[in-house]
């Protein structure tokens, strides 16, 4: 058995870049040797919050792609082969407890993480899905963060010509825009405090920008929207500072969608007279894996070379995180070759 690098949570508020057994085979599982592997807000905060229950020591990464360089026969059966290029999920699903069954497998009580900063990762088929053959895998180590944007444009359809802000333009900020984009959404404004993120936002093609920290956030809204506020508001940016916006730059009959993983106990205040008055609506999003292979598909429809702002080696992972906390690019990625 060989030695691989592995970036893990080891203790509260620390990461640290280990070397680790390259895991064997069995049952319905493949290897895949991973291309490239994007860092989520989600890694962040599971080290520093504690969010999704994640507690030390545990493998990071879940948002990833690679080649497959090992077959079990159960996982050859299902057509796998070495060889093919594929994208992950970031858990797997057993498809056999309550919450499969009732077609909720991201619910799965038995979901056991990919950990995708490595050089490998063995990992059960329901977490692995095909991308085209010859495909630049760099931009499909964002089909799962983009699953979770056609998630979000699932549970809230926005009618061509509606408006749309979105607060929070980092990295699954920007995938999110790129789904409001193509949407048919108009007036689609982008607030955010970093001026490179509100020039990133002009140049993917948002129409207005709002920098919260120097304008009022609601009278620019409400000038942006002729006074009626936003039909839908796209909460990103999961800051508590920024929480209440959504509600207060909502119009009447409009959808707030709080998408951001926020700190486990932060509770925003809510006035649901206000809301009522409106006829308001809150919205959450999580994931699910059966809209993977529509997220493999439209990667071709998102603009990556924008989304894309850092790629750095595996060796540098725990630097990474750092460089995650600058706030300077989008969607930084690791190069996992690179170790």
């Amino acid at each position: 058995m060989g030695k691989m690098k592995q970036l893990w949570f080891v203790e509260e508020g620390k990461v640290a870049l280990l070397d680790v057994d390259i895991p064997e085979i069995k049952g319905n599982q493949v290897k895949v040797k991973i291309a490239y592997a994007a860092i989520c807000a989600t890694d962040v905060h599971q080290v520093t919050m504690g969010v999704l229950g994640a507690v030390p020591p545990m493998a990071l990464g879940h948002e990833a792609s690679g080649i497959i360089v090992e077959v079990s026969l159960e996982a050859a059966g299902a057509g796998f082969r070495e060889g093919d290029q594929v994208a992950l999920f970031p858990v797997t699903n057993c498809a056999s407890c309550a919450w499969c069954k009732k077609g909720m497998p991201q619910y799965c009580i038995n979901a056991r993480t990919t950990g995708a900063f490595a050089e490998y990762v063995v990992v059960d088929i329901s977490a692995v899905f095909k991308v085209p053959e010859g495909s630049d895998l760099k931009k499909y180590a964002l089909a799962e963060p983009t699953n979770c944007t056609l998630r979000a444009m699932d549970l809230v359809p926005i009618k061509h010509g509606s408006t749309v802000a979105i607060a929070g333009i980092g990295g699954i900020g920007s995938i999110m825009l790129n789904q409001i984009l193509l949407s048919g959404a108009a007036r689609i404004t982008a607030i955010d405090p970093v001026s490179e993120k509100r020039e990133l936002a002009l140049a993917m093609g948002a129409k207005h920008v709002i920098d919260p920290f120097h304008e009022d956030v609601v009278k620019r809204s409400m000038e942006i929207t002729d006074g009626v506020g936003f039909d839908y508001v796209f909460e990103v940016s999961g800051s508590p500072k920024a929480a209440e916006t959504p509600l207060k730059i909502l119009a009447r009959c409009g959808t707030a969608v709080y998408f951001a993983v926020f700190p486990p106990k932060f509770e925003i205040p809510l006035n649901l007279y206000d809301l009522y008055m409106k006829e308001g609506k809150i919205q959450t999003v999580f994931n699910v894996p059966n809209t993977m292979h529509r997220s493999i598909n439209i990667i071709e429809r998102m603009q990556t070379d924008k989304i894309i702002g850092k790629i750095m080696p595996l060796r540098d992972a725990v630097k990474s995180f750092e460089v995650f906390h600058q706030s300077i690019y989008p969607k930084i990625l690791l190069d996992c070759s690179k170790t």
